[in-house]
């Protein structure tokens, strides 16, 4: 896992940390080679804040997160993603759920996202790691 987040390039700190927050986690292979990951994991507390997504009344309503999505660039297009996130999400069951990603930059993942019941709330914030802006996906039960 810790391979994949830093090819993806796009979660900060010690990302050997970060399968411990994860209460869920798919990991997807082709031979010994690991082309996808995902995870249901702690949420990102922050992205509600006034700064991100500006919507801090409905922080508490939520405890997990979709995330850590990630497909290898040479495995892209082959549903990866979106079989991952599919799986988490039909394991984690009926509670409210929340996920994050590129609003623009990503249109694949706000697909899936929205196939998944998810729906984009709030405002978008540009990420402290890259200069994308990235929005706030919900999904209540």
């Amino acid at each position: 896992m810790a391979k994949a987040l830093k090819r993806q390039g796009k979660v900060q700190g010690d990302v050997s940390e970060k399968a411990d927050r994860c209460k869920l986690l798919c990991i997807a292979r082709i031979d010994d080679e690991v082309v996808g990951i995902g995870a249901i994991k702690v949420r990102t507390k922050s992205d509600f804040s006034e700064q991100k997504a500006d919507l801090s009344k409905l922080s508490d309503d939520f405890d997990w997160e979709l995330g850590y999505l990630f497909t290898d660039p040479a495995h892209t297009g082959k549903g990866i993603g979106r079989n991952i996130a599919r799986l988490l999400v039909d394991a984690y069951g009926q509670e409210n759920l929340m996920a994050s990603t590129e609003v623009s930059a990503n249109p694949r993942m706000v697909k899936i996202l929205e196939a998944l019941g998810f729906r984009h709330y709030g405002k978008p914030w540009k990420s402290a790691i890259h200069d994308n802006y990235l929005g706030l996906f919900l999904r209540f039960q």
